[in-house]
């Protein structure tokens, strides 16, 4: 079970760690479109609409990979109004029941909402209301959908991570005993 555990950790690491870079790139490729709008349009005295557009198709994909990223090493907004007080087993605790409670639960409502939603804009072939615009206003949207995904895989990770922890706390044996009561003849 515990190997089952850590390879499931592992893939589910991966996972997040691929949804970082592309973040990263997206990220990259966002900025050099801006800049290469912003001198198109001021130095050279022009522009098109679906390349301003293209900023926010690439916001949403840096955006939505990389929040589940920004789980991973705990950048995400965060209110630790009682945490602080509380001991490393009492974090571990306050961690599996966040993301099982909450993270999971919450994310797997915005899939099961957020289906509908993106899939009118794939049914109806919805574009941009602007002239020259971007066609296919779904992906901006499925990319909600992609998001909440990868915030499912790490909340899953982060809560077997820290139910395996637990499991490792609880069963070890205390330092005082001598003798473990488990290998007694």
């Amino acid at each position: 079970m515990l190997r089952l555990s850590l390879g499931l950790e592992r893939g589910l690491n991966w996972i997040t760690s691929f949804s970082g870079w592309i973040s990263g790139i997206a990220m990259v490729l966002m900025i050099l479109l801006i800049f290469s709008n912003m001198f198109a349009r001021y130095a050279l005295g022009m522009g098109a609409m679906w390349l301003q557009e293209l900023e926010w198709y690439l916001l949403s994909l840096s955006v939505m990979t990389g929040i589940s990223y920004a789980m991973r090493y705990d950048e995400h907004v965060r209110v630790d109004i009682f945490s602080h007080n509380f001991s490393r087993i009492g974090k571990l605790w306050l961690d599996l029941l966040t993301m099982v409670l909450v993270a999971l639960p919450v994310s797997a409502l915005m899939i099961f909402y957020g289906w509908d939603y993106m899939m009118v804009s794939y049914t109806r072939n919805e574009g941009s209301p602007n002239p020259g615009g971007m066609p296919w206003l779904f992906l901006p949207k499925m990319m909600i959908l992609i998001g909440f995904v990868l915030i499912i895989a790490e909340a899953l990770r982060q809560a077997l991570r820290a139910a395996r922890k637990l499991v490792f706390h609880y069963r070890r044996p205390s330092r005082n005993n001598k003798e473990n009561p488990r290998h007694a003849a």
